[in-house]
């Protein structure tokens, strides 16, 4: 488990940084109106990096408050793969309320294990 709980440690900041470099990214191909290819990349990792991530941390933070932030993710990504699956369209601001879900969580765990570990 203390194997476990370290991987989620380093994992949290790939997920923060892959979600930062995701908004900035859209930010930037929103202010020029062009579409960059790294930007996709970014997108991509957030969101794989955000997966193993959820699991990860629904075994490790399974008795602490947090939980139930990971137990909303995981319903959310599961949404997700069923409406790709199925083909359903969904409004861009779900991407936006996504994004910023992702980077404003794993902000706050970031954060709270940086001030626990003083």
């Amino acid at each position: 488990m203390k194997t476990l709980r370290k991987a989620s440690k380093i994992i949290d900041v790939v997920v923060f940084v892959a979600a930062t470099l995701a908004i900035a990214g859209v930010f930037y191909e929103g202010m020029t109106l062009k579409w960059y290819d790294i930007v996709g990349m970014f997108v991509i990792c957030m969101d794989y990096s955000f997966m193993p991530a959820t699991i990860i941390h629904l075994i490790v933070d399974r008795k602490e408050k947090m939980i139930w932030f990971h137990v909303f993710s995981m319903v959310i990504i599961l949404i997700a793969i069923v409406m790709k699956i199925s083909e359903t369209d969904y409004p861009a601001i779900t991407l936006v309320l996504w994004y910023f879900y992702i980077w404003f969580l794993y902000g706050t765990i970031y954060v709270k294990a940086f001030w626990l570990d003083k």
